[in-house]
């Protein structure tokens, strides 16, 4: 009887012990629960926070960098451009040497002929001297001083190319100024930035600043695509934006200290006039007086933003209605579950925008930046192995006039397109770069050079080939192509990018529809 009842007795302390167990663990599971779900909240608001983050990270990453690519480009462009013009003084010396036979008389008469109302030399800066009478016989530019040598000691800076030559009794000099070299770049680089379509609602402005001081008409407006009436107006340092601040004195206060900055303005934008905040990099480029801006509205952020709350919020419910069912097995492997899905979908959203960034959205191909990211690895296996693909840099000739005649969007279309039928041509290890506008760069792996000439004429041939409805017509393109490969004496893929460049303008020179190899 008594091991009987101690029987009993045990049983009902062990029903005892497990209800109580039952109900402390049912108030500890609810409890963390309830503490767990309004954590959620919490973490809710730091991944939002954490995500605008690296999305402004990203973007500050994309402004910083194009506007780099830009003035990699201007400078690439400048020294393309000198070389051309070096070129061309040559050239032209060359064509008055030919007639070194003629008579001082018949040489005087030629050179002023050769030079009076031509238009192909109507930049090129001339002065014809007599020795004999010490003085200039032809001078339509007042060039000339009260001796030779000071004439040519006056004007020799000025020039970005000259050439000083004799022929009897007459000297003669002939170049063409950096004034009017530096002004082409300027227009091609204009041009460049007009035709760039960069994706979402991001801008580029470059003001000219003529006082570096501040103050009224410190600057002005000389590039902005968004809105070209501006172009041409006076900027002050004393303007405020929507918001009461003064963004280009905080631009020039920090341009002058290190020559680039990131800031914001606020702007009234949309039809219900809204304020709006933006962020802009700028940076400095000295040799022109240019402030070189790019950036982005914020407010563009928010629907990325709202998607990630909305998977989120989805997320959390799913999860949350599992913990209720299922108490504290769930709660463990929730717990377990949210951070990692959380890293996950943090690491897959990431590499999704990323590579958004890195794809061009019109056509396919790969973006400048992603594409610069190609070059250089190419030309480190390069300097590591020996081993590199063809570079070749080619454009759509006489696009413009695809986009006066269709429109952009016929345009648009014609690039697309072009990238379309051009990766069906090339080997699915080929990448192709679009590298501004109508402007691409293919790198070609595995490609010899002693076949790079075949391969041009093939690809200029399919290029032609290549047959785009559009209003009821069939458009044709045909581009210009030029080509090079990396070499042991390059110091960066740029070296190879510009003699390519080179072969380009080799290639329109010879009436466009052309390829040219230069190594």
């Amino acid at each position: 009887m008594i091991g009987s009842i101690d029987g009993k007795g045990d049983i009902a302390i062990r029903s005892k012990y497990k209800f109580f167990l039952a109900i402390i663990s049912s108030i500890i599971c609810a409890v963390m629960v309830c503490f767990y779900l309004f954590s959620i909240d919490k973490v809710g608001d730091i991944y939002i926070g954490s995500s605008k983050k690296v999305i402004c990270s990203i973007k500050k990453d994309f402004l910083k960098d194009t506007v780099d690519n830009l003035v990699s480009e201007i400078d690439i462009k400048r020294t393309l451009k000198s070389a051309n013009i070096e070129k061309f003084v040559a050239r032209t010396v060359g064509i008055i040497d030919m007639k070194m036979d003629l008579k001082d008389e018949e040489f005087q008469e030629f050179f002023i002929d050769f030079f009076t109302d031509n238009p192909d030399f109507k930049n090129v800066m001339v002065v014809l001297w007599d020795d004999k009478t010490n003085r200039a016989v032809y001078d339509p530019y007042h060039l000339s001083a009260s001796t030779w040598v000071d004439t040519v000691y006056n004007n020799a800076g000025t020039f970005t190319s000259y050439r000083v030559a004799m022929h009897g009794k007459y000297r003669y000099m002939i170049g063409v100024t950096k004034e009017y070299t530096e002004s082409l770049v300027k227009a091609d680089i204009s041009t460049t930035i007009r035709n760039v379509q960069f994706a979402g609602n991001s801008f580029i402005q470059v003001n000219e600043i003529m006082n570096y001081k501040g103050g009224k008409n410190f600057a002005v407006c000389r590039i902005y695509p968004d809105m070209p009436e501006k172009e041409g107006t006076y900027l002050s340092t004393d303007a405020p934006d929507a918001s009461g601040d003064f963004p280009y004195k905080t631009e020039l206060e920090a341009i002058n200290k290190v020559g680039e900055v990131f800031y914001g303005y606020s702007v009234n934008r949309g039809s219900n006039n809204e304020n709006s905040k933006t962020m802009i990099y700028s940076k400095l480029y000295k040799e022109y007086n240019w402030v070189i801006s790019m950036g982005i509205y914020l407010d563009d952020l928010n629907p990325y933003l709202e998607q990630i709350n909305q998977d989120s919020s989805q997320m959390v419910s799913r999860l949350s209605f599992l913990l209720v069912v299922l108490f504290a097995f769930i709660l463990a492997i929730s717990l377990s579950a949210i951070s990692l899905i959380e890293n996950l979908y943090h690491r897959s959203s990431r590499k999704q925008m990323e590579s958004e960034m890195n794809l061009d959205l019109l056509t396919g191909a790969d973006t400048r930046r992603s594409g610069a990211r190609e070059l250089t690895d190419a030309f480190r296996k390069f300097k590591r192995l020996g081993e590199g693909p063809g570079v070749m840099m080619c454009d759509l000739d006489h696009f413009k006039e695809i986009n006066d005649k269709y429109g952009h969007s016929a345009g648009d279309k014609v690039l697309s397109e072009f990238v379309k039928e051009m990766k069906l041509f090339l080997r699915s290890s080929d990448i192709v770069i679009r590298w501004g506008g109508d402007e691409f760069i293919f790198l070609l792996q595995g490609l010899r050079q002693e076949a790079a000439l075949d391969f041009c004429h093939k690809f200029i041939l399919k290029v032609s080939e290549l047959r785009i409805e559009e209003m009821e017509e069939k458009l044709s393109i045909t581009v210009s192509a030029g080509i090079s490969f990396f070499k042991e004496t390059d110091e960066a893929y740029t070296d190879t990018l510009k003699r390519a460049d080179e072969a380009l303008y080799q290639s329109k020179e010879r009436g466009r529809n052309h390829a040219s190899v230069l190594n």
